[in-house]
């Protein structure tokens, strides 16, 4: 992936996750595939990097861990949201338009 596509995908998934905190509807079945979807502590992190906008050394010193670790877990959270999209897509926009 070059970095543009990681540009345009980091920039998606904040879009994405800041539909669950606008609540409603549409926010609320967000909501719904990232708890079902993401561990606890992927929520977390992918939470305070993308809506709050933490940077990772910062997420690492807070949550008491290295930063390498909070990547992964951001990256991990990220492939599981992705693969949800990806399998799961249709069946999503089709709750949305219900």
């Amino acid at each position: 992936m070059n970095d543009i596509e990681k540009k345009l995908e980091y920039e998606a998934l904040q879009e994405f996750i800041r539909l669950i905190d606008a609540g409603g509807s549409l926010g609320e079945r967000v909501k719904k595939v990232v708890d079902e979807e993401l561990t606890p502590r992927q929520r977390e992190m992918v939470k305070l990097y993308y809506i709050h906008q933490v940077n990772m050394p910062q997420i690492a010193l807070q949550l008491g861990v290295s930063p390498s670790s909070v990547s992964r877990t951001i990256m991990r959270g990220r492939r599981r949201i992705r693969k949800y999209l990806k399998y799961n897509g249709r069946a999503f926009s089709q709750s949305i338009s219900d």
